[in-house]
């Protein structure tokens, strides 16, 4: 039930009431958590945070196994809701390059069982007629892809928790957090303005406002704040002949770093491709002081200048339409974090303090589910170690570290990014005695948990040339015979010196 008030103790206590914390809370009743408090500042069902004013558009594949998983069964989530609607989406491309890229797509999707096609110019018009494909040299097709209504998932999921707990479910809106309470290296209590609650368990799924509340307790989660820019422009005349919400695909415009979506009778138009605006926890305002909300402060016009030159000149027809006008525009503050991965799982120095951080509508609900198997049994259905909060301990959690790597990943949300590429800001963090030997032999450095690893060396560039008669042959390789009639044991592993293992 929604009260505020709140009871003196809980088994889990979620500090927020997204859609992440609504997942969380649903999932924890429905493998049996049955005393369950779910306590925002804000009001419901939108308390003023990222799930309130994100476009809710669901992109299924991603060159990561596990997010696209995690995608794919909060698709079948927000079905099973009556919260999602199908409408495909289209990757296009503007350069060659990019064409390259989707290719790679192409195969990501079909190694992770979800349905998608390299499309020609002609069936991107087909499916879009509004694209200026002068400009479009091939697109990626998921026709999986949609969009979603959060705020209505999350009333459904409280529902629906309120059900499993058998009134075991406690939500209180506009309840500020004022401290964590911490025993002997254990979480004990959740202090508010309007009482304390001693708790087994505490999630903090506070979005970007997730590190001020860890800090509470000493510990830190590594997120900054930082913009998305959207506007959406309507009505747009185009549209409307056409019933619902969405009727065609959303089109990314890739190689511009932005997105065009129909929104009703409307456009949205988001940018990723402006200059990395992070901001500072404390400068956010609160729900009082904020004209919408405190995570859609106004826009940074000069920022977007580029943005909407790129989308009049890819969506002409639709925003040249003379009825048109911005109705709607904001700098969308939403979670970076170092690696642009969600921040998820136990944190190590408190015990029964879960971090369940930065993490995009598009798989909330899934992540819900999996950190409440995680919490209730251990282990979760879909492996979720590469977004295992604790990754960035003892070396990433500053926060000049945490500008500095979200100022960079910021700008390869929407980025060609090859497998290999590695991190060019907050280096040489952790060295190892032979580093200063390792740089006169020109080591070529990968950062892993931020020591720095050579992986090749130049000084070793000839050796290839010096010894190609005694370096076996592919013929040599799969016959088990080594260069000079000598035959192996096994099949040779080694590598040159100067390669990527």
């Amino acid at each position: 039930m929604s009260s505020n008030s709140l009871p003196s103790q809980a088994k889990t206590v979620i500090i927020g009431g997204g859609i992440v914390g609504n997942s969380l809370a649903y999932h924890l009743a429905q493998e049996g958590r049955e005393d369950i408090v779910v306590i925002d500042k804000g009001p419901l069902p939108d308390p003023g945070g990222s799930t309130g004013h994100a476009s809710n558009f669901l992109m299924p594949v991603e060159h990561s196994k596990e997010m696209t998983h995690l995608t794919q069964r909060s698709i079948e989530q927000y079905r099973d809701m009556d919260t999602f609607t199908e409408s495909g989406g289209i990757e296009v491309a503007r350069t060659e390059e990019r064409v390259e890229e989707l290719k790679r797509r192409v195969q990501s999707a079909k190694a992770w069982g979800e349905p998608a096609e390299l499309l020609t110019t002609e069936a991107v018009e087909e499916l879009v007629p509004y694209v200026n494909t002068d400009l479009v040299e091939a697109g990626f097709h998921s026709p999986g892809a949609g969009t979603c209504d959060p705020l209505r998932a999350g009333e459904v999921m409280r529902a629906r928790a309120e059900e499993y707990t058998d009134g075991g479910l406690h939500v209180s809106p506009n309840t500020e957090v004022l401290d964590l309470h911490v025993e002997d290296g254990t979480i004990a209590a959740v202090e508010t303005d309007r009482g304390t609650v001693a708790a087994d368990e505490v999630v903090i799924a506070a979005g970007l406002w997730s590190p001020k509340i860890a800090e509470m307790a000493g510990v830190d989660i590594p997120l900054t704040p930082a913009v998305h820019q959207m506007v959406s422009v309507g009505p747009i005349s185009f549209f409307e002949d056409y019933e619902g919400e969405i009727s065609f695909p959303v089109v990314r415009d890739m190689d511009t770093q932005m997105y065009e979506r129909q929104h009703g009778n409307d456009l949205e138009v988001g940018s990723y491709q402006h200059r990395p605006i992070l901001w500072d926890i404390e400068d956010v305002p609160s729900i009082d002081e904020a004209p919408l909300s405190p995570t859609q402060p106004p826009l940074t016009e000069d920022a977007f200048e580029q943005s909407m030159a790129d989308a009049l000149e890819m969506v002409p027809d639709l925003l040249d339409d003379p009825l048109a006008g911005i109705r709607h525009e904001i700098d969308g503050l939403l979670s970076q974090t170092p690696d642009g991965g969600p921040l998820l799982g136990p944190l190590q120095d408190v015990e029964g303090l879960w971090s369940c951080a930065a993490v995009w509508i598009k798989e909330a609900p899934a992540i819900g589910e999996a950190v409440a198997q995680w919490m209730t049994r251990g282990w979760s259905d879909i492996d979720l170690h590469g977004a295992d909060v604790n990754r960035f301990y003892g070396y990433g959690n500053s926060r000049s570290f945490v500008e500095e790597r979200a100022s960079e990943g910021f700008q390869k949300i929407y980025d060609i990014v090859h497998p290999a590429e590695q991190y060019q800001s907050a280096r040489e963090l952790r060295t190892s005695p032979f580093y200063d030997r390792q740089q006169d032999l020109r080591a070529r450095f990968f950062e892993t948990a931020g020591w720095e690893r050579p992986q090749w060396y130049e000084s070793n560039s000839d050796l290839l040339d010096r010894y190609e008669d005694e370096l076996p042959t592919s013929a040599d390789r799969t016959s088990g015979t080594l260069a000079g009639g000598h035959r192996s044991s096994s099949p040779s592993t080694s590598t040159p010196a100067n390669t990527c293992r």
